[in-house]
């Protein structure tokens, strides 16, 4: 990958052991014929970066530098307000249990 300050390098392949390197391939294509091996006949995805199943695995090496600590600070914000809203929804649990004790002894 070239630095800013340096000019791009292009070269071109001649020969790789003996034989032509392969032609380049087109996106296009390649979807195509992506689409053309799956095995639902649901006609063509409306969305195409979906139908490229294929590449899901790497996908998370591929994020940029910055959403792993964005990820993470997120993932502790969402952590934190689950555990607050647990807390709350226990302790007006355990109000209304007390309230419900101390009317049901005083009318009974």
């Amino acid at each position: 990958m070239p630095r800013d300050n340096e000019p791009a390098i292009e070269v071109e392949v001649l020969e790789i052991d003996g034989e032509a390197p392969p032609p380049p391939r087109d996106p296009a294509s390649s979807m195509a014929r992506i689409h053309d091996d799956d095995d639902n006949d649901s006609g063509p995805s409306p969305n195409p970066t979906s139908a490229n199943w294929h590449g899901w695995p790497g996908q998370l090496r591929t994020l940029p530098a910055w959403s792993l600590p964005l990820l993470i600070i997120g993932g502790a914000i969402l952590l934190g307000l689950v555990l607050t809203l647990g807390v709350l929804v226990a302790a007006l649990i355990l109000i209304y249990r007390t309230v419900r004790g101390l009317l049901r002894a005083l009318f009974e």
